[in-house]
């Protein structure tokens, strides 16, 4: 087999595996699993008050899953330890 060859087949096979691994990340859950939410594993107050400071990525997903909202209360259903 000529290096070429070998070197074209390598990278075609390296890519199907990559397409197999990226369609398996696709099909998680896109609902909520239900129960309660997880409980908040730090300090609510002082420094850490403002929980959007930190965790402000997680507006599109809540949007997504539960509508259109402000979530300035997040310790509603993040309960803290």
């Amino acid at each position: 087999m000529k290096r070429t060859t070998f070197i074209l087949l390598a990278l075609v096979l390296m890519a199907l595996v990559g397409f197999y691994i990226r369609a398996g990340w696709d099909k998680a859950p896109k609902t909520p699993q239900g129960g309660d939410a997880p409980a908040t594993p730090h300090e609510t107050t002082g420094a850490y008050e403002n929980c959007l400071a930190c965790h402000g990525n997680i507006t599109a997903s809540h949007n997504e899953l539960f509508g259109e909202g402000n979530y300035d209360d997040c310790l509603k259903c993040h309960k803290p330890k």
